[in-house]
């Protein structure tokens, strides 16, 4: 039982620091129905994978994603 909780503990700490490893945090949803999906408006973004969007509302409300961070991929 004490092999499974380390384990379990262990794949969670690996799964968090993934996304973390790159400064990559959780952000709020936006409301995708409401706002303004402008192509032209460039403010680029990160996700975990190492992806570069050009926006917030393109990665979250084209892609579906909340994890990443401000700024272009290195």
């Amino acid at each position: 039982m004490r092999t499974r909780s380390i384990f379990v503990a262990c794949i969670a700490l690996f799964s968090l620091s993934a996304c973390q490893k790159g400064g990559c945090t959780e952000h709020a949803k936006l409301p995708c129905d409401v706002i303004d999906i402008n192509p032209n408006y460039y403010d680029p973004i990160c996700d975990c994978h190492g992806n570069t969007y050009q926006n917030e509302a393109v990665i979250q409300c084209h892609e579906g994603k909340t994890k990443y961070k401000k700024g272009k991929c290195k």
